[in-house]
């Protein structure tokens, strides 16, 4: 009775997590595509809007996972997928650089993204733009690097399935479309559709590995 009474509790958590996560979500892009539209004279093609929808994603990650690794009683033990607020304390260091990498990345491509769309208007260059995501991933590399001393063997391992995941990913789509391009049957890609294609494979690599490793289970 307690276990499955667990279980029960669980799947419940998972539910709200999930409402609440669909309503945040939709809520933010529906701001975003609304502050699109309304910029008139801007050339938001299908390309930036979709490295647009990419960078806020991991943006929102970053902020759910900051959130709760701040309040780990209050939000955390709620928002995120962990056992209990202690699990959160334990893995805080990491975690709060998951977080602030997340949030920094994410705003980094919507940059990117605004900066091509709006050319001459935008706060600074594409290249601007593109030199700050440059640097931003080679501090997001740097920290990889830090938090990889600190990882366990379960972690390391996800880790290189996260990587050869994304790679394989990576790999597949620019054979397909690549090739069907080169037969002029599909339109080729967009420099823009390249960075969406990487990063959003990253993370759907990072919820394959995780589910396989039967870390999404509810707890």
């Amino acid at each position: 009775m307690t276990t499955q009474a667990s279980k029960a509790a669980g799947w419940r958590k998972m539910a709200m997590q999930a409402v609440f996560g669909a309503i945040a979500g939709a809520g933010g892009m529906i701001a975003v595509l609304a502050l699109v539209e309304g910029q008139g004279g801007l050339d938001w093609a299908p390309s930036a809007i979709i490295l647009l929808g990419v960078g806020f994603i991991y943006a929102l990650m970053g902020l759910f996972v900051g959130l709760g690794t701040v309040a780990p009683k209050l939000v955390g033990q709620r928002l995120l997928n962990v056992a209990d607020a202690e699990e959160i304390v334990e893995e805080r260091s990491s975690m709060g650089a998951s977080a602030i990498c997340c949030l920094i990345l994410g705003a980094a491509l919507m940059l990117l993204a605004h900066a091509v769309a709006a050319d001459a208007a935008a706060l600074v260059t594409p290249a601007a733009a593109y030199w700050i995501l440059l640097v931003v991933l080679g501090g997001f590399t740097a920290v990889s690097l830090w938090m990889w001393k600190s990882f366990d063997e379960l972690w390391r391992q996800l880790t290189v399935e996260i990587t050869a995941i994304t790679g394989n990913l990576l790999m597949f789509v620019a054979i397909v479309w690549g090739g069907a391009a080169a037969a002029g049957l599909a339109a080729g890609p967009q420099p823009l559709d390249l960075v969406s294609l990487a990063f959003g494979s990253m993370l759907l690599a990072c919820f394959v590995a995780a589910s396989r490793r039967g870390m999404m289970a509810p707890r």
